[in-house]
């Protein structure tokens, strides 16, 4: 990469964002270890997010990229519907894909439907709170494509909608950008890096797959009719008859 050419290199090939996505990927593994063996789709931003190495632990990895308004890597399709088969993941991960897709592309939906029940996705962002959008949009000035930020709420709301339960959320990244990845939280005091963590660069919001549960239902009750002794009921009482 010439670093004298920085406004004709793509934004996720940048080094302030490489640095920012191999983080996000370091939290990756410890996710996967804790997942049934099963496979994990891993969507990135672009080609250029691609060459990094990617742990997924376990679980066998199916890696696409944004490219236009489709996906491609190791297999090319729409990104709606997904040529896969029904809740096929334990593991998603959707690194900065909200970012480059239209937000109608409806891929948060077929996420939802790929991802097996009590499954887990990673949905990772740049945060629209953060200093690191302002220096995006001077880095796109010349004609660059800027990030379509997701707000975290919006994505809860939709999450929620496609039955997908949030579980948490972690901020990463630097409040500024820098090449080496470092924050202010390393060396400043802990109750102030924890009150300017939502200031930092990206989310990554965790949510996981809700099970259906079936809902036993209560047993319907049959009354059963008595038949009366003919002589019990054609006979006066002493009480009726007096």
């Amino acid at each position: 990469r010439d670093p004298g050419n920085r406004a004709a290199t793509p934004l996720f090939a940048l080094p302030e964002v490489e640095a920012l996505l191999r983080e996000e990927l370091g939290h990756l593994p410890p996710h996967a270890a804790r997942q049934p063996a099963g496979r994990a789709l891993l969507l990135q931003p672009d080609a250029a997010a691609r060459v990094l190495p990617v742990d997924a632990g376990p679980l066998t990895a199916l890696r696409l990229h944004a490219r236009g308004d489709a996906l491609a890597g190791d297999i090319v399709c729409a990104a709606r519907p997904l040529p896969i088969e029904n809740e096929a993941f334990q593991l998603v991960f959707a690194q900065h894909i909200g970012d480059v897709l239209p937000p109608d592309s409806g891929l948060l939906e077929e996420i939802a439907r790929v991802l097996a029940p009590g499954g887990l996705l990673l949905w990772s962002g740049f945060n629209p709170w953060s200093p690191w959008l302002a220096w995006i949009h001077w880095h796109t000035r010349g004609g660059g494509a800027v990030p379509q930020t997701l707000n975290v709420d919006a994505l809860r709301r939709r999450l929620i909608r496609s039955r997908l339960a949030p579980v948490a959320i972690d901020y990463l990244g630097g409040h500024w950008p820098k090449a080496d990845g470092a924050t202010l939280g390393d060396a400043a005091p802990s109750r102030v890096a924890r009150l300017l963590s939502p200031l930092r660069g990206a989310y990554l919001l965790a949510a996981r797959k809700q099970r259906a549960v079936l809902t036993p239902l209560r047993p319907r009750l049959v009354r059963k009719s008595v038949a009366l002794n003919p002589r019990l009921a054609g006979t006066p009482t002493h009480r009726a008859s007096a």
